[in-house]
């Protein structure tokens, strides 16, 4: 690096989604991102897939995996997230009987999907930074979904900030990507109407609990930085 030059700082950002068929099959779909800074992505994610395996979670770590005889351990995965502070997570709620897929989307529910997620990344990309961004891995129609929404969010950005790529993942062999499914499952889990007293209830009042809320049906304010849950108003 040249003397005087100044440190760009990077970041690495894993997102997913839950329910997100943006039909009335579901009330609610999320989308959701898990932020880290990028030179602590090798120690985290070994630590993770270490808490993982120590726990006797060898296979993929999902929401939906979720049970009684699990819960103990999905809790202390819950825990490392909440417990180590270079870790962030901002989640999109989407209330899908208010989509307006013909006045806004062309009747495209893919390309509504992909503007739902611009609207969960965009605010979070603040200037001077430089972002790695990883989708885990979905069959689109379009070819250039992805390129496209890179190709957006840069436009926002307008060479204030940086995106280094915006690429897919394969979130089985991913064990942050498998902590953001788990986090975002829970939110829509919970704005979904989870079964009362179940295993998953239990664990997304645990979430809640240590992200400081009564429930996980909550709209947090902008400013909240660790577990940011923002419900879009559609009107």
């Amino acid at each position: 690096m040249v003397e005087g030059e100044k440190t760009v700082p990077k970041y690495v950002v894993y997102c997913d989604e839950s329910c997100h068929d943006l039909t009335a099959h579901y009330p609610f779909m999320t989308i959701g991102s898990l932020w880290l800074p990028r030179p602590s992505k090798q120690l985290i994610s070994r630590k993770f897939r270490n808490l993982c395996r120590s726990a006797g979670l060898g296979a993929e770590v999902k929401w939906h995996k979720v049970s009684d005889r699990r819960l103990e351990d999905y809790s202390s995965l819950v825990d490392f997230f909440f417990d180590h502070e270079d870790l962030r997570f901002r989640v999109i709620v989407v209330e899908q009987a208010k989509v307006k897929m013909e006045q806004y989307h062309g009747r495209d529910r893919e390309l509504a999907f992909y503007k739902f997620y611009y609207e969960m990344l965009e605010k979070w990309l603040q200037p001077g930074n430089e972002y790695l961004i990883l989708l885990d891995y979905k069959m689109n129609k379009g070819a250039d979904r992805y390129t496209t929404l890179k190709r957006y969010l840069e436009r926002y950005l307008r060479g204030k900030a940086w995106i280094s790529d915006l690429t897919v993942i394969e979130s089985a062999q991913t064990p942050l990507a498998q902590l953001c499914d788990l986090l975002t499952g829970s939110v829509a889990g919970a704005y979904n109407s989870l079964r009362a007293e179940g295993a998953k209830e239990k664990l997304a009042q645990h979430i809640a609990s240590r992200a400081g809320f009564t429930s996980m049906r909550v709209c947090t304010r902008p400013s909240e930085n660790k577990f940011n849950i923002f419900k879009i108003d559609l009107g």
